[in-house]
């Protein structure tokens, strides 16, 4: 699965998921471009990439924000002559469950705040959303990409207490995919939609033991998944190794879907 001299933006890059992304696809032999809403984070999956030889660099990108989304694509396409791969990992999970509450609700999950659901929607769905809007049409100007996006075993199975509005948003990433993939074929633009199960990253350090311990009963593989894991999906999908998938839904959840 080689990806020499493919330029690539990934979302999130700064940790979890997109940092081991970012370091499987440089590994890979692609030009990484990593972005993330903490300039820092992001300079430190770049130093990371560089140690070992790769090419990277980073930028500071809020993806709710269309201008800076289409700043960065612009930026990129200007610098390194155009985009190959899309790695839209981005996301914000503001949980209401008991614990692990990040914002301030008014009612008990699932139902939200408007400011929670607001901000979920605007970086998981809208974000994904404005990657693509500016992403797409950069791919077109050169001859083609790949687009991948991330989704979440919870936009397809919820349990009680699970948040609304991260099921909605990660539904939305989903069913974009499929439309897109669509539209774009044409082109040679392939979109295809990556759904992780529980996966262990820093955002899952809010939850309590106990509950860390029953998401694996719920695994037939008894055992959370690893970033790199899903980083290895990631990178079948932007080689040319997946070059007859689009508008597919990958699961990557130990088989938590199955039961």
């Amino acid at each position: 699965m080689d990806l020499t001299d493919k330029v690539a933006i990934i979302t999130g890059a700064g940790s979890g998921m997109g940092r081991a992304g970012a370091l499987t696809f440089a590994d890979a032999g692609a030009r990484v471009m990593c972005a993330d809403i903490s300039l820092e984070s992001a300079e430190e999956t770049a130093e990371l990439i560089s140690r070992a030889g790769g090419k990277a660099e980073a930028f500071k990108t809020d993806i709710s924000n269309a201008d800076e989304v289409e700043a960065l694509v612009a930026q990129v396409e200007q610098s390194h002559g155009g985009l190959d791969v899309l790695y839209n990992n981005a996301g914000l999970w503001l949980y209401g469950a008991d614990g692990y509450v990040v914002g301030e609700t008014d009612a008990p999950c699932p139902l939200l705040t408007e400011d929670i659901w607001e901000r979920t929607m605007n970086v998981t769905l809208k974000g994904t959303y404005l990657g693509c809007k500016y992403g797409i049409p950069a791919m077109q100007r050169s001859g083609g990409g790949s687009v991948i996006n991330v989704s979440s075993t919870a936009a397809f199975k919820v349990g009680r207490g699970a948040s609304d509005a991260y099921t909605a948003a990660k539904g939305g990433v989903a069913a974009m995919t499929r439309s897109l993939a669509v539209e774009h074929a044409q082109y040679g633009i392939r979109v295809n939609c990556i759904v992780p199960g529980p996966i262990g990253t820093p955002m899952v350090g809010r939850f309590h033991d106990e509950d860390r311990a029953k998401v694996v009963d719920l695994v037939p593989l008894g055992r959370w998944g690893r970033p790199e894991e899903i980083a290895q999906m990631a990178l079948f999908l932007a080689s040319d190794s997946s070059s007859f998938c689009t508008g597919s839904m990958f699961n990557v959840d130990g088989g938590y879907l199955a039961l």
